[in-house]
């Protein structure tokens, strides 16, 4: 294990120069992106409030913005292997731009149903475009060190997303924070300069990059195994992460404030698991420190489940809690990776963009019942049994991807990346 000083030169070495100009977009594009989808979870009950639309309802519209992102997802990371990554990433900026515009216009269900289905498209092929990016400008050990630290931008996102609903709303108003979160449009103004070269699509033969791909015999085992492990993964998502400040302010009787700051605590572990974890992957690999992860994962969330009447009466130690299981989150920081692994270029941004956007669109129907589960028991307790079980069978599914070797840049990408 390299030492700490070569350690953070390492990593700011990945933020300098034109590779580092590429991780900067990709991070920035990535960042606003979940922070509107998450953004929405915020705000969501100030804007059944307003709208005068009902919690089972609401949640159907959420669903159907996850959704929505699947399609994105597809359309986008197409796209971006037929016609070039900046091309696809700027078009996928300016659509989720768009949609967080006409979330601050909503007047109604129907409206608001449109708006973020409209952001749903947008979002669907930033992540997967973003990782493709940088499977194709980084080699070796980098490669994983840069996968960590574009999944990195998800705390961050989220603790933006805090900040914005729950502090600044309350005094500007939702559809202020939803008109301003619409300004990431501008990105596509530094897009030639920070992704020169990437408005090429790779070349291939038509044949050969069809979506189709996905399950042709060289890739279907990656395309299932992938898929299963990310859908459960966003299932545990969305059922835990994405409910814990709801839980906060109804069993706890939180502030919008103490929300606001037990979401830059946990936030801050997430951070830290994102980028721990590419670093370890690149010393102990992927698959080994993937499972480990979710071991984690798995005993602490049940730990959380069975004390569940416990911290539902402590902040601190529900905040403590939180804090513990969010160090596991470092997951994320390895689809990437492995997406950059198991496909060529010209099918790569598909396979990311369609099966993760894919598995989080399945969450309309995860999202209604989650909601469900939580009303029912008065707690999201059984929401934590279900993540401790995600966690677990994703730890399952590891050994049954195939093994490939680690694909390295060519001389001449690799030339053109470093200038």
């Amino acid at each position: 294990m390299p030492s700490r000083p070569a350690l953070l030169a390492s990593l700011a070495g990945l933020l300098s120069g034109a590779r580092g100009r590429v991780l900067w977009f990709c991070w920035l594009g990535w960042v606003f992106d979940f922070h509107d989808l998450i953004l929405f979870s915020f705000s969501k009950r100030v804007i059944a409030a307003e709208l005068q639309i009902e919690g089972g309802a609401l949640a159907w519209i959420e669903g159907a913005g996850l959704f929505a992102s699947a399609v994105g997802g597809y359309a986008f990371g197409r796209f971006a292997d037929r016609h070039g990554r900046r091309r696809a990433m700027s078009t996928s900026i300016l659509v989720y731009s768009l949609g967080a515009l006409l979330t601050a216009c909503a007047s109604g269900p129907w409206t608001l149903l449109v708006a973020r289905a409209c952001a749903g498209l947008g979002v669907g092929g930033e992540w997967g475009i973003g990782h493709a990016v940088i499977a194709e400008t980084f080699d070796g050990r980098d490669r994983d060190r840069a996968h960590g630290l574009l999944q990195a931008g998800s705390p961050l996102a989220m603790a933006l997303a805090a900040c914005t609903g729950l502090f600044l709303a309350p005094v500007v108003g939702w559809r202020i924070v939803f008109a301003l979160s619409a300004l990431p449009a501008l990105l596509v103004f530094l897009a030639r300069r920070a992704m020169p070269g990437l408005d090429r699509p790779p070349s291939v033969a038509t044949e050969l990059a069809t979506a189709g791909g996905l399950t042709a015999r060289p890739h279907r085992r990656a395309s299932c195994v992938l898929f299963v492990i990310l859908l459960l993964h966003m299932t545990g998502f969305w059922c835990v992460y994405a409910e814990l400040p709801a839980a906060l302010m109804r069993d706890l009787r939180a502030t919008p404030g103490d929300a606001g700051a037990f979401q830059l605590v946990v936030n801050s572990a997430h951070l830290l698991a994102d980028v721990a974890f590419g670093v370890l992957a690149s010393k102990f690999g992927r698959g080994r420190v993937f499972v480990a992860f979710c071991v984690f994962a798995v005993v602490t969330q049940l730990l959380m489940a069975l004390s569940w009447n416990v911290l539902a009466q402590d902040l601190v130690w529900f905040t403590a809690a939180a804090f513990a299981t969010g160090l596991s989150a470092g997951t994320w920081s390895c689809f990437g990776a492995w997406f950059g692994m198991h496909y060529p270029p010209h099918l790569r941004a598909t396979a990311a963009a369609f099966l993760y956007s894919t598995s989080r669109g399945a969450q309309l129907f995860a999202k209604p019942g989650s909601h469900a589960l939580s009303e029912w028991f008065g707690s999201m307790q059984p929401a934590l049994w279900v993540g401790a079980a995600c966690a677990g069978l994703s730890a399952l599914m590891v050994p049954f991807l195939p093994r490939v070797a680690v694909p390295k840049l060519s001389a001449a990408a690799a030339t053109e990346r470093s200038r």
